[in-house]
């Protein structure tokens, strides 16, 4: 993989993670400002609302996230306190940004005179584009890694890689061909679900026009929801935390992971069922209600 993408005329290399998220938001906006449009939000003042719906998704991604890693493993920042500003792609988890986000928007649906629901529709229709290029990011660096794959699919990670750095998994080999075991590309998996969720989205969006509020919002946080859950069965970071460590070794084989590879539930799995749930209800609560003829 390659955590550097390139590097500067002046010898500073530039990260792929940083750079691909960066993209992926720069490339949502032009779709976010149509569909602002189309539903008549900040009419007279798009360009500041676009402004502020990108500074909201930049500071609460980064504070969001790492507040929730550091909630998560609060001894790894105990020990190194540093570890709080450092900015080499590690210690973000996508809930907390996605948390911290959804409460910006809440400010900024109050200062453009707009429902929240509207503000959240608009915005989860178009998150997994930035998302997928996110995740592309962490596959390029090697965060977010899967288990090992023991049929000898896979793929493997160099020494700058963020799986070997942080002890995720030893390096095998000779001499400059020193890489990982063949892992699980659990950041591809979810990449593409994600594609394939922007295309749910995208299409209905597109399809059906504007709905009433919240559904759009619902359909999201059931689609991730299930993605997210069954790509976690296939993560290797184990150190994110889990409420109950499952083990079933016949499972595991038929999925080529090894036999005391955990399953669940991790925290984040958790949380996903809790989105899924929440979306579900969401969808119920919304449903066109048809009228009874008298």
């Amino acid at each position: 993989m390659h955590p550097h993408l390139f590097t500067l005329p002046w010898g500073t290399p530039v990260n792929a993670y940083g750079t691909l998220i960066m993209i992926g938001g720069l490339s949502s906006l032009p779709l976010t400002a149509w569909d602002a449009r189309d539903r008549g939000i900040a009419p007279g003042r798009r360009l500041s609302f676009i402004v502020d719906l990108w500074l909201v998704i930049v500071v609460g991604a980064f504070l969001g996230g790492r507040l929730l890693h550091v909630l998560t493993v609060p001894g790894t920042y105990a020990a190194d306190p540093m570890k709080l500003v450092t900015l080499d792609g590690t210690g973000f988890v996508f809930f907390g940004s996605l948390m911290a986000i959804a409460l910006g928007w809440v400010w900024l649906a109050r200062r453009y005179g707009t429902g929240v629901g509207t503000l959240w529709d608009m915005g989860l229709t178009w998150v997994p584009l930035a998302h997928a290029m996110g995740r592309l990011g962490c596959l390029l660096a090697g965060c977010c890694w899967g288990g090992v794959h023991t049929t000898g699919g896979g793929v493997r990670f160099g020494a700058e890689s963020i799986v070997v750095l942080t002890g995720g998994a030893p390096l095998v080999g000779r001499g400059t061909s020193l890489t990982t075991l063949p892992l699980h590309p659990t950041q591809l998996y979810e990449a593409l679900g994600l594609l394939a969720l922007l295309a749910m989205t995208w299409g209905v969006r597109i399809r059906v026009g504007v709905e009433r509020p919240w559904r759009m919002a619902s359909r999201y946080a059931l689609g991730y929801g299930l993605l997210r859950a069954a790509v976690e069965v296939f993560r290797g970071d184990l150190s994110r935390g889990f409420v109950v460590r499952w083990t079933w070794p016949e499972l595991a084989q038929v999925l080529s992971l090894p036999a005391e590879h955990p399953l669940g539930l991790s925290i984040s799995q958790v949380t996903a069922l809790m989105m899924v749930a929440i979306g579900a209800w969401g969808l119920w609560r919304t449903r066109q209600v048809p009228e009874i003829a008298a």
